[in-house]
């Protein structure tokens, strides 16, 4: 059985070398999935930082916050990219109460750490706060309490309890 890190793995393989770059705006381009800045409290946002929309008016659209910082907006644009690429077959998950909403979030997470290169070297990193971590790796201090929890989950601990473990 394939697991999702060698999912993930090879569509962000796929797309990086049929496109020839590995920049979340030239993929965002080269997808032609057009990416939308609101003010926080547009409507569209639904008290979201972004929100991505497989079909607006005919159109793949990421709506997205115009008040992030540049790092926090290319972690959230590779997070929307990936529930662009991963979950194809869906268009209105958060509607429907059978879906696992949490598995999809941490999927599109996993996805935008692996797309950005988002390494926490825990030799290079020792003795730095999460604070510190954030700011070194230009990302927003939630996500980087949860890149331990997914790589963990993901990496090592998914395969784990498939297994019967």
């Amino acid at each position: 059985m394939v697991w999702i890190d060698e999912i993930i793995d090879e569509i962000i393989t796929g797309v990086k070398d049929i496109h020839c770059t590995d920049n979340i705006y030239e993929l965002y381009n080269a997808l032609e999935i057009i990416i939308r800045y609101l003010d926080k409290d547009n409507i569209l946002l639904q008290g979201n930082d972004a929100l991505y929309n497989r079909c607006y008016l005919d159109q793949e659209v990421v709506f997205i916050r115009n008040d992030l910082d540049h790092g926090y907006e290319k972690f959230i644009l590779a997070h929307e990219l990936g529930h662009a690429l991963l979950h194809t077959s869906l268009k209105t998950s958060p509607f429907n109460p059978l879906m696992n909403i949490n598995k999809l979030e941490k999927q599109a997470n996993y996805f935008a750490v692996k797309i950005l290169n988002v390494d926490l070297d825990s030799i290079a990193l020792e003795g730095f706060t999460i604070d510190q971590i954030a700011s070194t790796l230009e990302l927003p201090v939630a996500y980087v309490t949860t890149v331990r929890e997914i790589e963990t989950e993901y990496m090592m601990g998914f395969e784990g309890r498939c297994n019967g473990a």
